[in-house]
């Protein structure tokens, strides 16, 4: 085997076998069985045994991998030990058992049946198109959930059915398999870093990613500490779905703030943070902001069912306004550390309340 042919094929089990240690380590339990079929056949691929043995596992990769992707695929998240997923451990163990120890003259047979063998195309091309139904099905799931591990298993099956074609060849075949895992790993940190600094409700970077934002600032900076009025009430009078839009909406208007970056500091507050030449134009961004949020409507839908009787009675429907207060503090000579600033903003956010909300304080 040539250093080209070798290097691909190595790398596909190295890049799978990380991949699946992150998504065992992270609990992404339905990338971990993805990666546990893809693994096993990566091994395969990587030719170790006898010629026979190695013949098998190229065989088998094509007959018992596509139905089980598809399988892994179409399950929900779940935990690690559910039935489901130690069926779908187990069915992988029957595969490799028979890979490993199926007679001779049973072989055949087995290769023949999968996978679909009734269907009159040939094996890789059928395989390919499971792959791709199961790729189709994480795709959906996207659309429905909006997680981006989705779109990453989308991608890893797509290059698994590539890899699946008959005009593929095997080193061909290793090499698509490695940028798959390859995939796996970056798209398992990825979601791991959003799970711990971003918000998931606001889709903004959390009060952990400010903190850390906030520990490295130097020179001129403002924070505007953003609170939405009268919030509990909101919450009671529409129900907490609405609350939910709400604070989703007040998010896409700081996300728009100039010259800020926004934060979700914790439930109904947000945190705007200014640095360098931007401060100067801190209060008037901030008052930009207010007015926005204030000519916003909410949409609120009518719901049956509540257990609160009085609140049941309520048929929410159209659009509400709400509105925020902000207090605004900027770095000073006696306001050094943003831990001074970031206490300030919210003195001044507490004296916008008490002046009637909606409005903004400077300190």
């Amino acid at each position: 085997m040539s250093a080209n042919e070798f290097w691909p094929i190595l790398a596909a089990p190295l890049c799978t076998g990380i991949a699946l240690l992150l998504a065992l380590g992270f609990r992404r339990n339905r990338a971990f069985m993805i990666l546990a079929i893809l693994f096993c056949a990566t091994l395969g691929l990587a030719g170790a045994g006898s010629a026979l043995l190695r013949e098998r596992s190229v065989e088998a990769f094509r007959m018992f991998a596509p139905c089980l992707l598809l399988a892994a695929a179409a399950m929900p998240e779940r935990r690690l030990l559910a039935k489901r997923n130690l069926l779908l451990l187990s069915l992988l163990a029957l595969a490799i058992l028979l890979t490993l120890s199926a007679p001779a003259h049973v072989w055949p047979g087995l290769r023949d049946a999968f996978p679909l063998g009734w269907l009159p195309w040939r094996s890789g091309s059928v395989a390919a198109g499971i792959v791709f139904a199961a790729a189709l099905v994480c795709v959906l799931r996207w659309a429905v959930l909006r997680s981006p591990m989705e779109v990453a298993l989308a991608l890893m099956l797509l290059l698994v059915a590539i890899a699946l074609l008959p005009m593929t060849r095997k080193a061909g075949a290793s090499e698509f398999l490695a940028i798959s895992g390859a995939l796996a790993i970056a798209a398992i940190l990825f979601v791991s870093y959003r799970m711990a600094f971003v918000d998931g409700l606001a889709g903004l970077p959390n009060r952990r990613a400010l903190d850390e934002e906030l520990a490295r600032l130097s020179g001129n900076f403002a924070l505007a500490m953003v609170d939405v009025d009268h919030f509990k009430k909101f919450n009671d009078q529409h129900g907490h779905a609405a609350g939910d839009r709400a604070l989703k909406a007040v998010a896409n208007q700081l996300r728009t703030t100039r010259g800020a970056n926004a934060y979700r500091y914790g439930g109904e507050e947000f945190c705007l943070l200014f640095t360098g030449l931007r401060v100067a134009q801190a209060s008037d961004a901030c008052e930009d902001l207010r007015q926005r949020i204030a000519a916003m409507r909410v949409p609120i839908r009518a719901s049956a069912g509540r257990k609160n009787a009085q609140v049941a009675k309520r048929k929410d429907s159209g659009t509400v306004k709400i509105t925020v207060s902000i207090g605004l503090a900027e770095r000073a000579e006696d306001l050094r550390s943003p831990g001074e600033v970031l206490k300030a903003a919210d003195k001044a956010l507490y004296a916008a309340k008490a002046k009637g909300r909606n409005r903004v304080i400077s300190r």
